[in-house]
């Protein structure tokens, strides 16, 4: 009988073909992880490189109302515009903005006497002269001559004083420090509760003063002031862009202080509130014209001059984006640019906005 034929694998072998799967499989392993290493790297690289472009603005509200700019002379226009930044250029500022509804404020049944329990806190106890029909004005006579007027309806308010025709103020007085006026003022507002929110927490700018023949100028010191300027301003948008009013760097809320008075709330001798209410969680983007687009516009002569400086050329040396924050109401707190030069006094503004989303 025939010896029967081996056909399977011998020891020898399935070791063989074991270390192979083993040393095949390992390097298999090895270039899977190696490759899912280098694929994962690139994708990461290929994300930060090539982002995905961001969703279009919003454009919730609509076409825009044109901002609110007063009438200027030729004589309070530069005749001419020279730029004269760091780059050279003018910077740019992203493709859009926000935008903010600011509500108008609403007419009370309660608005008289709300207003008048607020002139009594300041010790305007007698009854006021109307004006107009939302609008008040109370006088009394110490310690100094003093009035208010008041906008019923909104509460913005101009409180003034004679403080300039008393010398005795000039002598021997202690101006207040810069922290110290600051708190004064937003002390003076939440007496009778009208210290926004928005400007609460706010930082402010102020500037010592000294009286030169019966009008106020910079003083070169505190100690060689006479009063103290406040102005303070809602917290800036996104912590970066400011806001610009009608007036330039004055704020919505501007007071003048003293360190002849006792101190204090009682201290301030001046003091006007043009702040209208902003909100917040009501907001859209925008897309923006260039700055370059702005520059040629304000060279054209059609942006607003909030100050000509002392040269009848404006030299710009500062180009950024902030906010226009009118003192009559306005539907939306929107973006301009600002060109100024702080060392000639020039400030001019252009919307920041595409003409497109703009009512012509």
């Amino acid at each position: 009988m025939p010896a029967k034929e081996n056909t399977g694998f011998t020891l020898t072998q399935l070791t063989h073909f074991s270390r192979q799967a083993v040393k095949y499989g390992s390097i298999a392993l090895v270039t899977l992880m190696i490759g899912r290493i280098l694929v994962t790297g690139f994708i990461t690289y290929w994300k930060a490189t090539h982002p995905a472009p961001p969703p279009p603005p919003t454009v919730g509200f609509g076409k825009l109302p044109t901002l609110r700019f007063d009438i200027r002379t030729d004589d309070e226009k530069p005749s001419s515009y020279k730029l004269e930044t760091i780059s050279g250029s003018t910077p740019e500022f992203g493709d859009r903005a926000k935008v903010y509804f600011m509500p108008k404020a609403s007419a009370s049944l309660l608005a008289d006497q709300n207003a008048k329990n607020i002139a009594a806190k300041y010790n305007f106890v007698f009854e006021p002269e109307v004006l107009g029909t939302e609008t008040y004005r109370w006088t009394k006579s110490k310690p100094l001559a003093s009035n208010l007027e008041m906008n019923t309806r909104n509460l913005n308010f101009r409180f003034t004083t004679n403080y300039l025709s008393h010398p005795e103020f000039l002598v021997n007085t202690q101006t207040p420090s810069g922290i110290e006026a600051v708190n004064d003022v937003k002390k003076f507002l939440d007496k009778a509760e009208l210290l926004p929110e928005d400007v609460a927490s706010a930082s402010a700018e102020v500037v010592f003063l000294k009286s030169l023949g019966g009008e106020l100028a910079p003083a070169a010191s505190q100690s060689d002031a006479d009063f103290i300027q406040v102005d303070i301003d809602r917290i800036a948008i996104d912590q970066v862009y400011k806001m610009y009013s009608p007036e330039g760097y004055q704020a919505s809320i501007r007071a003048v202080l003293t360190g002849a008075l006792d101190g204090g709330v009682d201290s301030i001798v001046e003091l006007e509130m043009n702040h209208n209410e902003v909100d917040y969680d009501q907001v859209h983007t925008y897309p923006l014209r260039s700055s370059r687009s702005a520059w040629q516009i304000l060279q054209a002569g059609e942006g607003y001059i909030a100050s000509k400086g002392k040269s009848d050329q404006a030299i710009v040396r500062k180009v950024s984006l902030g906010y226009y924050d009118d003192f009559e109401e306005q539907e939306y707190l929107q973006p301009i640019y600002i060109f100024e030069n702080e060392d000639d006094g020039f400030l001019g503004y252009v919307s920041a906005l595409d003409p497109v989303y703009v009512q012509k």
